[in-house]
């Protein structure tokens, strides 16, 4: 797995919600000043080497995503990537199964090199590859497994470059040991993305979050928890009193949102046993 969405290991009991990492901002990031009469931030590497990737499986037919940090930032306004941005190693992608055999082979002609076991063995659901330098590639097939499992495949192609906002936030927010790192990707996703109905540029479609969440209990309490975690953090990442608030009600509205939606039979019956049963999967690791 990547250093960007590697997820951590479940508590084995699965009880109480997972712990975060809180560790005081850095004097760096602490000092950070918005960013209006600072230069824009260089463009790092990987979110360079993402665009060069997605634009060539666009030539030719395959619709391919960037997902994780790289993501995140490529959506996000210079204020938020002077106060929230990050080093970014690797990069993520998803795309449709059905085409992985022609992914596979257009990255093998660009000079990327595969992770031949990992990919007879897992590549009917994620792909991995090295860039020039050994720098990963990790491509997600449709399905997004992690702490909890995600179709991205029926709205890969909602938006360009990136998946859409909603997704976005939905893969950071279901960690079920979330860290640090995840919780600033999120709030520099909710620094320049209004809750909304639609998707676009800076907009966060509500519908696909709450309608996952509904039909999910342990979906639902993952991405709340960690919502409320994104929000008790707020004041150790965001420097400016305006952007907090902003972010912080953003967050409310998302979560209003997932509180709101009608919950389906299946959500109903889980939350009956609730915390007693651990609601999410302890991920494999894939080592570098």
């Amino acid at each position: 797995m990547t250093d960007d969405l590697a997820a951590a290991s479940g508590s084995p009991a699965g009880e109480g919600r997972a712990p975060y990492d809180a560790e005081p901002p850095s004097a760096e990031s602490a000092a950070a000043e918005p960013p209006s009469a600072e230069p824009a931030a260089a463009e790092p590497a990987m979110a360079a080497a993402g665009r060069s990737v997605v634009a060539a499986a666009t030539a030719r037919s395959v619709p391919v995503r960037l997902v994780g940090g790289v993501a995140i930032w490529l959506r996000a306004s210079a204020a938020a990537r002077a106060a929230l941005g990050r080093s970014y190693p690797d990069i993520d992608l998803v795309a449709h199964k059905k085409q992985s055999r022609q992914l596979r082979s257009l990255l093998e002609e660009d000079g990327f090199e595969p992770e031949r076991v990992f990919n007879a063995t897992h590549g009917a659901r994620r792909l991995l590859y090295h860039g020039p330098g050994g720098w990963q590639v990790d491509i997600f097939l449709d399905t997004f497994e992690m702490s909890h499992t995600l179709d991205l495949g029926t709205r890969l192609e909602a938006e360009p470059e990136t998946l859409a906002a909603a997704e976005l936030l939905l893969t950071k927010l279901q960690i079920a040991e979330v860290n640090r790192k995840d919780l600033s990707d999120t709030a520099m996703l909710l620094w320049d993305h209004e809750p909304a109905a639609a998707d676009g540029p800076g907009l966060l479609n509500l519908s696909p979050v709450a309608s996952r969440c509904a039909a999910d209990w342990g979906l639902y309490t993952t991405v709340t928890d960690n919502l409320a975690a994104c929000a008790e953090l707020l004041g150790a990442l965001v420097p400016a009193d305006a952007d907090r608030s902003r972010i912080a009600g953003r967050i409310t509205a998302v979560t209003d949102a997932i509180t709101a939606a009608p919950k389906s039979v299946g959500w109903q019956l889980r939350a009956k046993v609730g915390r007693r049963k651990r609601w999410y999967e302890l991920p494999e690791e894939v080592v570098r």
